[in-house]
């Protein structure tokens, strides 16, 4: 999630004008300048083709496997990721008010890409935590798997964590909405954001929901991970030291372990990348002035801007992952170049 801090009042949330806090010192906009606007905006279109050739990778394999299925939705909410992640990047460019268009561009990022963003990106996270926990059932169910977490159940999952997550943006919504009115420092009216009579009662609701989640999701992840690194160990040394490994095998199959070892490095990204974030997040809980127009104006610009290029690496890199643990995906993937320079 980009640039807010909804612990502060309504009127003081939003940027009052891009250009008075990120053109402070030509330090700060060279950062920004670097850091959002070239390198994360790079990083951001080449995550938007992958994504979109993972997409088209998992649907050719099938969507009748829970792994296919989780995959696929994560492609889809990497893509969001990357999109508003790209507005913000647009948004709080410090030279954008040149352009002297009538609108407040951080007020309007900060209600259509500030929220959805961090709903995506929770969205991913707890695919991990999806992903994680199935392959952990694997582990202690493996004969019986197949009929815990069949394709059916894993839509409905896949379901349930969208549905979750977007309604926990109903308590921001139902208090700021984008209108026009009169601003007096550009003497005309402008775009921006606007407050219902009730935002002193849903302000920062959903921001906490936001951080709880995060902290809860990562924190699954995390334990998740863990145990799956321990047992993939422990087979390893199972294999070294016994005769009798083959007779294991039938429980639990070559390729099983592949999946569980994808599961585990795909998993390591997200903790990997979701650290930062979810720092940031509790910091801002507890202390106001880490804000814009705050005390720690300056770090938390630059702590944002870093924590989007973690984010839009882990939303771009799955497809390496993919590329180097799975061979089915690695074959597709070659099949569908193959094709696309014969159609050339």
């Amino acid at each position: 999630m980009a640039y807010l801090n909804v612990s502060r009042q309504p009127q003081e949330v939003l940027y009052p004008s891009n250009d008075i806090q990120m053109t402070e010192s030509f330090p700060l906009t060279l950062f920004i300048l670097i850091n959002n606007t070239c390198v994360s905006s790079i990083i951001g279109l080449l995550g938007l083709v992958a994504n979109v050739i993972n997409l088209i990778v998992f649907y050719r394999h099938g969507l009748n496997s829970s792994i296919n299925i989780s995959f696929f939705v994560m492609a889809i909410t990497d893509i969001l990721s990357i999109v508003f992640v790209l507005g913000a990047n647009l948004c709080f460019n410090p030279y954008i008010d040149q352009w002297k268009v009538p609108v407040m561009f951080a007020e309007v990022y900060y209600i259509a890409g500030a929220w959805p963003s961090g709903a995506s990106g929770r969205i991913t996270l707890y695919i991990a935590v999806y992903i994680t926990a199935e392959r952990c059932l694997c582990i202690l169910f493996p004969l019986k798997v197949k009929t815990l977490i069949t394709p059916i159940r894993s839509k409905v999952a896949m379901a349930f964590i969208v549905v979750v997550n977007t309604l926990t943006l109903v308590p921001e919504y139902s208090s700021i909405y984008l209108a026009w009115r009169y601003d007096s420092v550009r003497n005309e009216s402008v775009l921006g954001a606007s407050f219902t009579s009730s935002r002193p009662q849903t302000q920062g609701v959903t921001f906490l929901l936001h951080v709880f989640l995060m902290v809860i999701g990562l924190f699954s992840v995390m334990v998740l991970t863990s145990l799956l690194v321990i047992h993939l160990r422990r087979q390893t040394k199972w294999r070294m030291k016994s005769s009798s490994y083959a007779k294991q095998q039938a429980a639990y199959s070559s390729r099983d372990r592949k999946s569980q070892a994808l599961v585990i490095v795909v998993a390591s990204s997200v903790v990997v990348c979701y650290i930062p974030l979810v720092c940031a997040s509790l910091v801002s809980v507890f202390e106001q002035q880490f804000a814009i127009g705050g005390k720690y104006s300056s770090i938390f610009v630059n702590t944002w801007g870093t924590i989007f290029i973690f984010g839009m690496t882990n939303s771009s890199s799955n497809i390496l992952i993919y590329y180097k643990m799975n061979s089915k995906f690695k074959s597709t993937l070659k099949e569908l170049f193959y094709a696309t320079r014969l159609c050339l």
